[in-house]
């Protein structure tokens, strides 16, 4: 079993298919700079750009739903549950499970609204 997981981390790892983290992705979508001014006025493409500075700025790993909310303001989209707070972002050529566009996903825990998770639906290649 353990040389099945080796050899499996060992294929992944030299055919490049490793984990794509948000900040990854984020970066993908270029380099604006973040601020909540800025967002608040950006248009969804320019949102996307701004993804990796918000990443890089905040640890979301402590945030609550509220302090989502208090930088980017309200949510644009839906993924799954209310729980969830949802920014539409990037091109709408991209094609989304609701829609168009990149979903933005700070997966919160439906009890204490603690950010659990964040990721990009679907997947920033």
């Amino acid at each position: 079993m353990r040389i099945s997981h080796l050899s499996l981390l060992a294929s992944l790892a030299l055919g490049g298919c490793w984990w794509n983290s948000v900040e990854d992705q984020a970066r993908k979508l270029g380099n604006r700079e973040f601020t909540p001014q800025a967002w608040s006025t950006a248009s969804q493409l320019q949102r996307a750009e701004m993804t990796a500075s918000f990443l890089k700025q905040y640890d979301t790993s402590n945030f609550t739903r509220k302090d989502v909310e208090a930088l980017l303001g309200t949510q644009t989209g839906y993924y799954d549950y209310d729980s969830n707070i949802v920014y539409v972002v990037g091109p709408d050529t991209v094609k989304n499970m609701y829609g168009k566009g990149y979903l933005l996903v700070f997966e919160a825990d439906k009890d204490d609204g603690k950010i659990d998770n964040v990721f990009f639906d679907p997947e920033v290649e």
